[in-house]
């Protein structure tokens, strides 16, 4: 995306950020930010909490990409981001000219877990100060093309019971040891489950009526039988233990 105002009448050092946070937690490896004039003394990027507290910051002697076009500075390691929290991105650039378009950010824009509030919503959005610094003015909802380079930490894996049958029918004559349903246990990123399955609350295993073995569950054999259960349905509680 290209401003439609790359290059601003003024000349004066100046920082120019913007306020986003994330849905999913994860990390910024970078700040990126748009240029339409080369600055012959380079850039200072910064990621600063919303409270003005500086996380990381890196400079670039020039630009890292063609003129006009996005430029990329990178910080020494990625900075860890907690979800649906404030943050601002910044750059500092000393010989102004930088790229602003009036009112981009007087809505707010979403893209994948990142989102930039509108302006209205979070005491003003596009923000600049004179000088290296953290910026706090605003000036007509402006967008100043500042962006980040945005890793979301990968999901933990989650672990999930399946039975087959889901729902069993078992008859009240059922012989002690009879097989009730195959249990199967799968980590969501397909790695095997190599723990155990036992019964846990609430419904235990329906007072020693039902056993487990191997990744069956089965009438327990040395329990009542299910005959003083007829025509009633049983709860049972299985727990997988990595």
């Amino acid at each position: 995306m290209a401003p439609a105002n790359p290059v601003e009448a003024d000349d004066s050092s100046i920082t120019l950020g913007v306020k986003f946070w994330s849905s999913q937690a994860g990390t910024i490896s970078a700040v990126r930010f748009y240029r339409g004039a080369v600055s012959p003394q380079g850039y200072v990027a910064s990621l600063y909490a919303a409270n003005g507290t500086l996380l990381a910051s890196a400079s670039i002697a020039h630009e890292s990409g063609p003129v006009p076009g996005w430029q990329q500075a990178d910080f020494a390691s990625p900075i860890s981001i907690a979800p649906n929290q404030t943050y601002l991105a910044a750059y500092y650039v000393p010989s102004g000219q930088y790229a602003d378009d009036y009112y981009g950010l007087s809505q707010s824009v979403t893209t994948g877990p990142l989102t930039v509030p509108a302006s209205a919503t979070v005491g003003g959005n596009g923000v600049y100060v004179y000088g290296n610094g953290f910026p706090t003015n605003v000036w007509e909802a402006s967008n100043y093309y500042a962006d980040v380079w945005f890793t979301p930490t990968a999901a933990a894996p989650y672990l999930t019971l399946s039975f087959d049958p889901a729902n069993p029918t078992i008859a009240s004559n059922a012989a002690l040891g009879s097989v009730v349903a195959i249990i199967t246990a799968s980590w969501s990123d397909g790695s095997p489950f190599t723990g155990t399955l036992s019964f846990a609350p609430p419904y235990s295993n329906d007072q020693g009526t039902f056993a487990i073995s191997g990744n069956s569950l089965i009438i327990n054999p040395a329990g009542p039988g299910v005959s003083a259960d007829a025509k009633t349905t049983q709860n049972v509680t299985v727990l997988a233990t990595q």
